[in-house]
């Protein structure tokens, strides 16, 4: 890692609970808190164990031989952060900036990290949010050598241009994964799912992949002898940037709609459904950051939504009976027991969400005379959970199930052309 030149602030482990407990009250939305913002800071030894640290601020930071067994990390900023030895067994780190990151020696056995970003932290310039990272400071590729990442979930993790040699990926799950440009050598692969992993030009020398999953040609662009090696360094250089991700929606730039003004909101969609239209307002979301909100229960029936920034919503038991929410980014939400007969969710990203006991099943209007399929053409549900969800006649064209756990979920009349139902 580069040398940043930053002096450090070193607290204590009680200051430091004192920031945990600040943090929760502000993801909470409660009095007197405030997001735990420790940018450069030495927190080396110290525990955040069982912390919830959503959304934290702690890029080059020194966490070396830290205690973050079960630390919640979901979209923090570690960008640059220093990890080595650290314990981080079981934590989660779902979208995680982690670019840049030293994490030589850690321990990350059955860690969620699901969409973490540990590529080659000179690529990029700014963070998720768009905000320019520290002048002056740049970490370069991440270190995840010797890393053990046992058991852990790395579905579409990003590690293009990292260092990761003799890493322990054993049983890891690395679907989607782009490993692309990545020095692999003696890692250990063994029981790891690489189906759909980018391997482009990674170097594989002498690791270790058996009883591995990979999908039929692969390995081709890998390199996996020093032949191939030498090969590659010879070749002309392809572009050394990253290939740039793809345009988050309108949502991502806008902040957080305020709880009142979505309660008003809420009020207003009730009076209409109540009226029939001729009072109050339809609910529209259209293109809203409603990243986290706690809609348990509501009835957001018939309401639009097309394109809303939903992910980790709360939608439990909620009432979305034909409602439009095509394009709708719902990573990580919770629509468990949830009512969409009907919906439209055509194009919309349901990675990793909860639909157990969902009802995604037609909707009889017009007293029976017209039925509503639920609509999911194109949606994206790799990792999301179906126990038990109803999904009888509705519209899966084209939509990918990839890993989705559907073992009692009813299937029964759906549309299934084009659907991806492989690693289920």
């Amino acid at each position: 890692m580069a040398q940043d030149g930053k002096s450090r602030i070193r607290l204590t482990q009680d200051q430091l609970d004192r920031v945990c407990e600040r943090h929760v009250r502000f993801a909470e939305g409660r009095p007197n808190g405030a997001r735990a913002n420790l940018p450069f800071f030495d927190l080396s030894g110290l525990s955040l164990a069982g912390r919830n640290l959503t959304g934290a601020h702690m890029a080059g930071a020194i966490l070396r031989d830290a205690d973050l067994r079960g630390t919640v990390l979901d979209h923090a900023d570690l960008y640059g952060a220093d990890l080595r030895g650290a314990d981080l067994s079981e934590a989660r780190l779902f979208r995680t900036d982690m670019r840049g990151a030293n994490v030589r020696g850690a321990k990350l056995d059955g860690a969620t990290m699901v969409e973490v970003d540990l590529r080659d932290g000179s690529m990029v310039n700014r963070n998720s949010a768009g905000e320019l990272k520290v002048v002056g400071f740049d970490p370069g590729p991440a270190d995840m050598a010797s890393a053990r990442l046992t058991n852990a979930d790395m579905a579409r993790a990003k590690l293009s241009g990292s260092f990761a040699q003799a890493a322990d990926f054993t049983n890891t799950r690395l679907s989607g994964a782009r490993l692309d440009r990545t020095d692999l050598r003696g890692a250990n692969f063994s029981g790891a799912d690489l189906r759909g992993a980018d391997l482009n030009g990674s170097d594989l020398r002498g690791a270790i992949l058996e009883g591995a999953s990979l999908d039929a040609g692969g390995l081709e662009q890998a390199i996996r002898t020093d032949e191939q090696a030498v090969a590659a360094r010879q070749a002309p250089l392809q572009a050394a940037t990253a290939e740039p991700e793809p345009e988050e929606s309108v949502a991502d730039e806008l902040p957080a709609l305020p709880v009142d003004q979505l309660d008003s909101m809420l009020r207003q969609h009730m009076i209409w459904l109540g009226t029939s239209g001729k009072q109050g307002c339809q609910l529209d979301l259209t293109g809203l950051n409603l990243e986290g909100a706690d809609l348990t229960g509501k009835i957001l029936t018939l309401a639009k939504g097309s394109g809303a920034r939903l992910r980790h919503a709360r939608l439990n038991g909620a009432q979305l009976q034909a409602a439009q929410f095509d394009g709708a980014d719902l990573r990580s939400a919770d629509l468990s027991r949830a009512d969409l007969r009907g919906v439209k969710l055509d194009r919309a990203i349901l990675i990793d969400s909860r639909l157990d006991g969902a009802n995604l099943g037609m909707l009889l209007v017009s007293a029976g005379a017209k039925v509503m399929r639920a609509s999911l053409v194109r949606a994206r549900l790799a990792g999301a959970s179906l126990a038990q969800t109803n999904l009888k006649g509705s519209d899966l064209t084209l939509a990918d199930l990839t890993g989705c756990d559907r073992s009692s979920a009813v299937l029964e009349g759906a549309i299934l052309e084009g659907t991806r139902l492989s690693g289920a």
